[in-house]
């Protein structure tokens, strides 16, 4: 009989590891905007189970042919002790830098989301593997779009998506410049019940 409770008491306290949840979505965060250097900032965030640093990106307006491409910054990264890129090194330092930013940054005009529109140039379906079963497959779809809006456009952007639509999550106006900051929204990652990504899109004023 105490052999018997003992092994009862065993199954209890099993670590339930192989149900924990390692996923999650990627969101963005807009900080603001940097009147005088003319850059927007915003944070990439990684809503799974690791709890890496959130990425640290610009967008550059000032003397920039190319103001659509968005910066990665990996100053803010560097572990003291390696002197290498560390995104799972202690927040502490990071958040510290992060409120640096923050200070001296102006919040963007929110706007409608309606007032946007995702245009699908090209759509492929296809399938892949599943990852609870190789013997499975899932839909997969991979789009080409780009954004506009009454007066604005964006360059052409790419997305793979598991739940067919993209969608718009936010929608931002710029003070003193004449572009618009959005986010898209897909199912971008098919693990466990699948989640979600946003990607930054800047439009600028059409030609």
């Amino acid at each position: 009989m105490l052999k018997l409770k003992t092994s009862l008491l065993s199954l209890i306290f099993l670590p339930c590891t192989s149900f924990a949840t390692v996923g999650g979505p990627q969101n963005i965060e807009i900080l603001g905007y940097d009147h005088q250097d003319q850059k927007v900032y915003l944070l990439k965030h990684y809503e799974d189970g690791r709890g890496r640093l959130p990425q640290l990106y610009y967008y550059q307006f000032k003397n920039n042919q190319h103001p659509e491409k968005l910066i990665q910054v990996n100053s803010l990264y560097i572990n003291p002790k390696t002197k290498k890129i560390d995104y799972d090194q202690d927040s502490r330092l990071f958040n510290q830098e992060i409120r640096k930013i923050k200070n001296r940054l102006q919040l963007l005009i929110t706007i409608s989301k309606s007032t946007i529109k995702v245009q699908i140039l090209n759509k492929t379906t296809s399938k892949e593997k599943s990852w609870y079963d190789p013997n499975e497959f899932i839909p997969k779809y991979k789009y080409t779009y780009q954004l506009t809006s009454k007066n604005f456009k964006s360059q052409i952007h790419q997305a793979i998506d598991y739940r067919q639509g993209l969608s718009i999550s936010q929608a931002y106006k710029i003070p003193n410049q004449q572009k618009i900051i959005a986010t898209v929204k897909y199912l971008g990652l098919p693990f466990e019940t699948g989640y979600t990504i946003e990607d930054p899109v800047l439009l600028i004023p059409k030609k």
